[in-house]
């Protein structure tokens, strides 16, 4: 059975902007869907469905 999950990622200046997006493929995910979606003062991050 697959699993699935999400993972955020922020803006330049975040503190570990991409380290759970990072730590999650080197454990095997694989991304399937990404989104932007709005960090406020006009910034966006992405959101990224995984799978494994």
């Amino acid at each position: 059975m697959k699993q699935q999950k999400v993972v955020r990622t922020y803006p330049d200046g975040w503190i570990n902007s991409t380290k759970a997006l990072t730590v999650a493929l080197n454990d095997g995910w694989v991304v399937v869907m990404s989104n932007p979606f709005d960090c406020g003062n006009g910034k966006k991050g992405t959101e990224y469905i995984l799978e494994r």
